[in-house]
């Protein structure tokens, strides 16, 4: 077995990711201004927050919109990232020179997710000054810091996982990418959806105790636990379950989500990757 650091195919995905292309100026631009006007929106309400500094929930506030704006590109992000990875190698033919090599499937699968995953990792690290600077003026929110951006970064390996699996079994990568976007929304706005039915459905469960569908949901639990675990100072309701089960439910059923479809994909190498 190869070390992971000198896995070819992880150095090339990495090579490949992070080197420009000129065909995809215009794309580039586009992200770039994109990423520009965030990094300067967020800069511009931490100078806004130092101002007010009186305001003791400004800098809880600014750490969950950083949070949340980062979700948001790790929902968006994710599974464009990974849904090819596969499927476009199959169209290039390209493909079966991969399955002959020397490589484990075990090497080919994590090759490809780290390959794809760690860019993305390194485009959410624009928002680590903004988590330092709440943490250096409000102490009390590096807990929350850490656990939220440990959120975060699970959500990115699950859904970037879930894309890749859709990428492995799809022939096309157009399949490929709407199932993973398809994913991706089917689970933020389903467990919406099945915390609202489930209420309605069964009266006697209500809407509190069935809270267990928000706290899977990637956005639901950020707030509770920037404000669940700021040490002293900021009031929550110890009653609502949705902050006693944030962050943990999510992080268990993401990480064991994810382990399963790792599981799935390496040990059912043969099936989908020589058909």
């Amino acid at each position: 077995m190869i070390d992971w650091r000198e896995n070819p195919l992880l150095r090339r995905e990495l090579l490949y990711r992070l080197r420009p292309s000129s065909p995809n100026r215009a794309v580039f631009v586009v992200v770039g201004l994109v990423v520009i006007l965030a990094v300067v929106l967020l800069y511009w309400a931490a100078l806004q927050s130092v101002r007010r500094t009186q305001n003791i929930y400004v800098f809880r506030d600014l750490l969950t919109l950083t949070l949340v704006i980062e979700t948001l590109l790790v929902v968006g992000g994710a599974p464009a990232a990974t849904a090819n990875a596969v499927s476009r190698e199959r169209e290039q033919r390209t493909w079966d020179l991969l399955t002959i090599t020397l490589l484990r499937p075990h090497e080919v699968v994590l090759g490809k997710l780290l390959g794809r995953t760690i860019p993305l990792f390194l485009l959410l690290l624009l928002g680590a000054p903004m988590v330092v600077l709440c943490i250096a003026f409000d102490p009390r929110l590096l807990v929350s810091a850490l656990l939220g951006t440990l959120c975060v970064v699970v959500t990115l390996v699950f859904y970037s996982t879930a894309a890749l699996a859709a990428s492995c079994f799809s022939r096309k990568t157009v399949t490929a990418t709407a199932l993973a976007y398809l994913f991706a929304g089917a689970w933020v706005f389903g467990t919406l959806v099945l915390w609202g039915l489930t209420s309605l459905i069964f009266p006697s469960v209500g809407s509190r105790e069935a809270t267990f569908w928000l706290a899977v949901n990637p956005f639901a639990v950020i707030e509770p636990t920037v404000t669940n675990y700021a040490s002293g100072g900021y009031s929550y309701s110890a009653s609502d379950p949705l902050y006693v089960l944030s962050p943990w439910v999510l992080l268990v059923v993401y990480s064991g989500l994810t382990a399963l479809l790792l599981w799935v994909l390496i040990s059912d190498y043969r099936h989908w990757a020589y058909r």
